[in-house]
C-alpha cells in the first residue's frame, strides 16, 4: 500500500475512532494477583493499520501522532470503566507525542475524573523507544501528570536511547524492562545479570520494577528467584478485549525453596503469639490487652487455621468512642479482624519478607505479619524486629566483606569455621583459585581482570544455600565451606559454568590460540594457558582435625594439586601423620 493510501486509512480511523482496547494483565507473582491492566491500541481487523507499529509509525510520519495516542487514550480508559477492570490502568504515551505543541493537557485528567477513576489508579508509561532530545521539556512534561496524581512508568528499559537518564531524571514509579532481557533469560549470565543490578537499584529507589515479554515458564521461575514481583507477557495473559482477571501459576514453575541460615529467615523473627478461637467476643479480646500491656496483636484461628489478626489499637479505637464498649464488647471477633494480614512462610529469606510488606502501595505498612511453617501457626513477626534485623546484617556484611564482591571476608570465614567446630559438624572445605590470573591482568588490565572476579563470584552465589557459606578470601581466592556432600558435584558445575563463559574476556587472538605471551613471576616473557578455574576440596576427615592454620596449609596443597591436574576431577593422597583423603578439582579441559 503507497504512503498515499496509508494516509488515508490513518484519516478514517482517527476520524471514525475505528481503535480497539485490549489489555494485558500485570501479575504480582508473590501474591498471585493481578497488580493492574496495560492497556494496548488495534486498528480496525483486516486493515494495514490493525498492528500497533504500523498504525503508529504512520501517524508519526503524518504528523498525528499526539492525535491519535490521545483517541487511544480516551477509548482505553473508557473500556478499562465499562469492563470494570480493578488494579492499575497502564497507559502508553510516547515522549515524540507528549511534546508535540498541538498535544492537548488536562483531557487525561478530566476523562478519569469524569469516569470516576482516581489519578492514582493510572500509571502513564513513557517508551524509550523513542527519542526525546529535550529532556528538561519532557521532565516537566511528565511532572504535569505527577501532580495530577497520575503515577508514571518508563517503558523498555534497555532497548533504546537514554533509558538510564530517563529514570535518574523523572524518578518513576515503575520501570518495565525491555522484553529483549527477559527472552531466554534462564540461559543467559548476562541478562540475570542485567536483572538483579535493575531489582537492586529499584530496590534502593523505592520503585517498583516490572519484567515484560514472559513467555516460558523457566523464564518466570528465574525472574522469581532474581526478586521480581511483577510480570507481564504471553503465559500470564495475552492482550485481549475482556481479558484474565485471576492469575493460574503451575506449581512446577515455582523456583525451587531458596534454603537459607536461620539468622536470615523468617523463621528468626517468630514470636510466640496469643490465639484466640473464631467466635470469641471483643470483651474478652479486650481484657487480654488489657492484661498484657505489651501485647499488640492477637492471632484469631478456626480451630488450627489461622484466619486473621486483631490489633489492639483497633480495639482500642473502638472501645474509647462515646458507649463504644456497650455497643461492640459482644461482638465476636470475626466483625472486625484483618483477614488480609499477610502470612509468611518460615523458610522465606529477610529480603522476601520486606518485599512482601512493601509491595503494595497502600501507602501503609504492616505492623504485624504471621509466621507460618508448613502451613500451620508458628508465630508472630513484628515490622520493627524485621527492619532491625536487616540493618543489623547489613552494617556487619559491609564491615567484613570484600569491597568488590560484596562476600564475606576473612573475618567471618573464620568465625564461620569456629562456629562449625564449636557444634562439632563435619564440613567440606572447598578452595577455588584461578590459573594463569597474573598473565591476564597484566595484559587485560585490572578492570577486565574484576571482571573476571565477578563472574566467579556471581557463579559461586548460585551454589548458596543453608548448607554452603560462601567467602571471598581476596584477589582471585574465594571459599566454600559446605556441610552438603554433594559439594564436589557443585564445584564441577562452578568450573564448568566458567569455561562455558571464559571466552567472554579474551580477544579472538587470544582465544584461538589459546595462550598468551606475557611476563612470568621473575619477569621473563613466556607463553601462559588461559585463566582456569581450579578447586582443591578438603573433606570432613582433614577438617574435622585441623586448626585453623592447618587448614590453611591443606588448602593450600589441595589447591596446588588442583592446578597439576590434567583432568576434571582427580584424587590424591596427603599424609600427615596418618592418610587423609584430599579431592581435587580442576577446570583444565
Amino acid at each position: 500500500m503507497t504512503a498515499i493510501d496509508l494516509k488515508s486509512e490513518l484519516a478514517k480511523i482517527i476520524d471514525r475512532e475505528k481503535i480497539k482496547a485490549v489489555f494485558q494483565p500485570i501479575c504480582n507473582i508473590s501474591t498471585y494477583q493481578v497488580h493492574g491492566f496495560e492497556a494496548l491500541s488495534r486498528g480496525p481487523e483486516h486493515s494495514p493499520l490493525y498492528s500497533p507499529v504500523p498504525l503508529f509509525k504512520t501517524a508519526a510520519h503524518e504528523g498525528r501522532l499526539s492525535e491519535l495516542e490521545s483517541l487511544c487514550r480516551r477509548i482505553s480508559i473508557q473500556q478499562f470503566k465499562n469492563i470494570a477492570l480493578s488494579g492499575k490502568l497502564f497507559i502508553n504515551i510516547s515522549p515524540k507525542a507528549l511534546l508535540e505543541p498541538n498535544h492537548a493537557k488536562g483531557l487525561t485528567l478530566s476523562l478519569v475524573q469524569e469516569l470516576g477513576i482516581h489519578p492514582s489508579q493510572v500509571v502513564i508509561e513513557l517508551s524509550e523507544q523513542y527519542p526525546a532530545d529535550d529532556i528538561d521539556l519532557l521532565k516537566s512534561c511528565l511532572n504535569h501528570y505527577r501532580s495530577q496524581g497520575f503515577l508514571t512508568a518508563i517503558d523498555d528499559l534497555g532497548a533504546g536511547y537514554s533509558g538510564l537518564r530517563l529514570w535518574s531524571e523523572l524518578a518513576p514509579d515503575y520501570v518495565k524492562i525491555d522484553r529483549h532481557f527477559i527472552d531466554s533469560i534462564d540461559s543467559s549470565p548476562v541478562k540475570q545479570e542485567f536483572v538483579r543490578s535493575i531489582v537492586n537499584l529499584c530496590q534502593n529507589l523505592s520503585c517498583k520494577v516490572i519484567a515484560e515479554g514472559i513467555e516460558t515458564e523457566k523464564e518466570l521461575a528465574v525472574l522469581k528467584q532474581l526478586g521480581i514481583i511483577y510480570c507481564q507477557g504471553y503465559l500470564l495473559g495475552r492482550p485481549e478485549a475482556s481479558p484474565n482477571r485471576s492469575i493460574t501459576l503451575k506449581d512446577n514453575i515455582e523456583p525451587i525453596p531458596y534454603h537459607i541460615r536461620f539468622a536470615e529467615s523468617a523463621e528468626s523473627l517468630s514470636c510466640s503469639a496469643i490465639t484466640c478461637q473464631s467466635g470469641t467476643k471483643l470483651k474478652l479480646i479486650g481484657e487480654q490487652f488489657n492484661q498484657q500491656p505489651a501485647l499488640q496483636a492477637i492471632v484469631v484461628v478456626d480451630q488450627q487455621r489461622v484466619i486473621g489478626l486483631i490489633a489492639r489499637s483497633h480495639v482500642i479505637e473502638l472501645f474509647s468512642t462515646p458507649y463504644g464498649r456497650s455497643l461492640h464488647e459482644h461482638q465476636p471477633v470475626d466483625d472486625i479482624l484483618d483477614t488480609d494480614v499477610i502470612q509468611i512462610e518460615a523458610h522465606q529469606p529477610l529480603s522476601q519478607v520486606s518485599q512482601r510488606l512493601t509491595s503494595e502501595s497502600t501507602g501503609l505498612v504492616a505492623q504485624q505479619f504471621i509466621v507460618l511453617k508448613q502451613g500451620r501457626l508458628l508465630g508472630i513477626g513484628h515490622t520493627k524486629d524485621l527492619l532491625a534485623q536487616i540493618t543489623e546484617q547489613k552494617i556487619t556484611v559491609a564491615r567484613h566483606a570484600n569491597p568488590l564482591t560484596g562476600l564475606p571476608g576473612n573475618i567471618p570465614i573464620q568465625q564461620e569455621l569456629q562456629r562449625l567446630k564449636q557444634q562439632h559438624k563435619p564440613f567440606y572445605l572447598a578452595y577455588f583459585d584461578l590459573s594463569h590470573f597474573k598473565p591476564y591482568n597484566d595484559i587485560y588490565g585490572f578492570c577486565r581482570g574484576d571482571e573476571v572476579i565477578m563472574e566467579v563470584s556471581r557463579l559461586l552465589q548460585r551454589q548458596r544455600s543453608s548448607d554452603n557459606f560462601i567467602g571471598h578470601i581476596g584477589g582471585d581466592d574465594f571459599v566454600i565451606i559446605s556441610t552438603c556432600d554433594d559439594i564436589q558435584q557443585q564445584a564441577l558445575t562452578i568450573i564448568s559454568d566458567f569455561e562455558a563463559v571464559k571466552s567472554l574476556f579474551y580477544s579472538d587472538e587470544h582465544w584461538q590460540d589459546k595462550r598468551m605471551l606475557a611476563d612470568d613471576r621473575e619477569g621473563v616473557t613466556c607463553y601462559h594457558g588461559l585463566i582456569a578455574l581450579t578447586a582443591g576440596v578438603l573433606p570432613p576427615l582433614v577438617t574435622s582435625n585441623c586448626n585453623e592454620h592447618q587448614l590453611s596449609v591443606y588448602s593450600a596443597l589441595a589447591k596446588k594439586q588442583a592446578k597439576q591436574a590434567s583432568g576434571l576431577f582427580s584424587l590424591f593422597q596427603l599424609h600427615k601423620e596418618k592418610v587423609l583423603n584430599v579431592t581435587a578439582l580442576s577446570a583444565r579441559l
